[in-house]
């Protein structure tokens, strides 16, 4: 296989998985129920750990090719309130287009989405290095 095809393919890869984390947020679901769908929502993202805060925990998944985190974050009851996935810095603009393409845009770094009559606020907030995708229901 030639390096353009290689190249090729692994772009195709990038996209996919890329895109493919948009398809599913699963907020209001029980933490049993996203450990066993993680993966299929989210190709590429291995289990890294569960941490335990009381009030408030979380499941973190990683991507390691991508360099990607994809935290849930759970209440008490391990039902996931909210995610939160962090991208490079470099990947900025792909992801902003993205988002634009798939949801409905109230500014410029926040987006509606509207699943079985839920609607849910997507915001990016940016940092130094990387940004946050963060998903939560609309206030």
């Amino acid at each position: 296989m030639t390096t353009f095809y290689r190249k090729l393919l692994l772009l195709l890869l990038v996209s996919i998985i890329t895109i493919s984390g948009f398809a599913q947020n699963f907020i209001g679901q029980h933490k049993q129920y996203i450990r066993q769908n993680v993966k299929q929502a989210y190709p590429g993202f291995n289990f890294d750990k569960e941490v335990n805060n009381g009030k408030k925990s979380f499941l973190k998944y990683v991507n390691t090719l991508e360099e990607q985190t994809l935290l849930f974050i759970l209440d008490e009851n391990g039902i996931c309130t909210s995610t939160a996935r962090m991208y490079n810095s470099w990947l900025f603009s792909k992801i902003k287009g993205e988002l634009d393409k798939k949801y409905k845009r109230k500014d410029s770094l926040t987006w509606y989405d509207s699943i079985n009559g839920n609607v849910y606020e997507i915001f990016i907030k940016k940092g130094n290095w990387f940004f946050t995708v963060i998903t939560r229901p609309k206030k």
